[in-house]
């Protein structure tokens, strides 16, 4: 079955561990965006995960482990401030 917006909104807030080469790295996730014009079938969306500054993760697909189970999921870094970094999915 195909991952839909709703299986994630009840996740925000909540981490994901992404297990890489050189050990875990906790990513939260920090909003759920519907795409309203997608032609995908139950509708497109956007995931943002915030991540901590001092691990980059370079984009490719990742087995992210949640509450709600382990997705692999394409992950994009997008943007840094003082906080994190940000990582984007899109499911279009």
């Amino acid at each position: 079955m195909a991952a839909a917006a709703a299986d994630f909104e009840q996740a925000i807030g909540q981490a994901f561990i992404v297990e890489t080469g050189s050990g875990r790295v906790s990513l939260e996730l920090s909003a759920v965006n519907r795409i309203a014009s997608s032609p995908r079938p139950g509708g497109g969306f956007s995931l943002l995960f915030r991540g901590p500054p001092e691990i980059a993760l370079p984009q490719a697909t990742y087995s992210l482990a949640g509450a709600g189970g382990v997705h692999d999921i394409f992950i994009v870094p997008i943007a840094a401030d003082a906080v994190g970094l940000l990582y984007e999915a899109v499911f279009n």
